[in-house]
């Protein structure tokens, strides 16, 4: 895989482990990407191939994911509407309007953020966001700032003739990209960010009846879930009307995007 020509990534299984600073920018690693605060050119270009060779992006539907990661600094009830970021990570890199998610594999939790008290670092949030349940979390819990969610992106495919052993020449695809324009409000933002891509291939939605089972270990008291709740209700399909799924990268958390601080932009008051 290549990134506007560069091959970039980290080999599957290598550790990604390293210190952050406030902006959440692991230390001591290259960033796949970076642009300028408040830019929007150059987009972002990566390269996809598998081992028959450019991949054949016909009729796909592409979209793209940013987040940052950051962490509670003191655990939360499932009625607080606002906390503090441990390390003071993350504080800079969400927007108002943000989607917060708290990830726990089956029922996560989503907030939308509403605001920001600047002088002891705490955002305010709406609890149990677009259908979510709000759940109480332990200080340390990790969760993701949705910079970017389901945006559209576009494919790029380039054909050229190539010569056959016949000595004929026939056209064949000879590099795919999947590519991300970038909006203002994507990079209004300074830090580092991980993005990834998704590729849809559409087709007529098909059901399917599964059901949950419960398994109770140990000495526990347990508190289930609703019984009647089938995998549709966690997120277990690929959508209406999708056949199927690939995301990229692969192997790594995402594409490490850095977004570099400026103080310029475009105020209103002096356009």
């Amino acid at each position: 895989m290549a990134i506007n020509g560069a091959i970039v990534g980290v080999p599957c299984g290598q550790s990604q482990q390293n210190c952050l600073d406030k902006f959440g920018c692991p230390s001591g690693v290259t960033a796949d990407f970076t642009i300028r605060r408040h830019d929007t050119r150059p987009p972002f270009k990566v390269e996809v191939e598998d081992c028959d060779g450019p991949l054949d992006l016909t009729n796909l539907v592409l979209e793209a994911n940013m987040w940052a990661n950051a962490k509670l600094k003191t655990a939360i009830s499932e009625t607080d509407t606002y906390f503090g970021l441990a390390d003071g990570i993350g504080f800079e890199q969400m927007m108002v309007g943000d989607i917060i998610i708290f990830d726990q594999i089956r029922l996560p939790e989503r907030m939308l953020v509403k605001g920001f008290d600047e002088t002891n670092k705490l955002v305010l949030v709406e609890r149990g966001y677009d259908c979510t349940t709000a759940t109480a979390w332990k200080k340390g819990s990790p969760f993701v700032i949705m910079r970017v969610m389901n945006a559209s992106a576009e494919t790029e495919m380039i054909f050229d003739d190539v010569e056959q052993d016949d000595g004929t020449t026939e056209e064949e695809l000879v590099a795919s990209y999947l590519v991300y324009e970038w909006q203002a409000n994507d990079t209004c933002l300074p830090g580092c960010y991980w993005l990834e891509f998704k590729l849809l291939k559409m087709l007529n939605p098909s059901a399917t009846n599964m059901n949950f089972v419960g398994i109770l270990q140990n000495d526990i008291t347990p508190s289930f879930t609703d019984p009647s709740l089938t995998p549709e209700d966690f997120d277990c399909t690929l959508g209406d009307g999708v056949e199927w799924v690939r995301r990229f990268p692969s192997c790594e958390e995402g594409f490490l995007i850095h977004i570099t601080d400026s103080p310029t932009s475009e105020h209103p008051c002096s356009l």
